[in-house]
């Protein structure tokens, strides 16, 4: 495997830990992070996570409480939300680095330096 492999993961890595930190500690910072280090593909995973999260909201709250008796959101929904960001950010990471290697593909295949 050769060095931009392994930059690659580290990158892939490093998004899907800023994503994890922005849920668990309830952080835009490092969201706002991750959607910055996966752009253009990151401003596509940040319209999921509001769309994610109406999905989890709405099918969740078929078969319980989607608040606690304190207005807060339940555990449930949390770890659901944090997971489901951290998805969508390391698959934006992933998809992010696919695009970078075809567009690097095409440039050595037309010659260009």
């Amino acid at each position: 495997m050769g060095i931009s492999r392994w930059a690659a993961g580290g990158y892939v890595a490093a998004v899907g830990g800023l994503a994890s930190l922005g849920g668990l500690t309830e952080n835009g910072r490092f969201y706002l992070a991750a959607v910055l280090l996966t752009l253009p593909v990151g401003l596509a995973a940040l319209v999921d996570v509001y769309v994610a999260r109406g999905l989890l909201t709405g099918v969740g709250g078929l078969f319980t409480e989607t608040h606690a008796p304190d207005g807060a959101d339940p555990a449930w929904l949390t770890a659901a939300g944090v997971v489901a960001n951290t998805l969508l950010f390391t698959v934006a990471a992933v998809a992010t680095v696919l695009l970078v290697e075809r567009l690097a593909s095409r440039r050595r295949a037309s010659g260009r330096p």
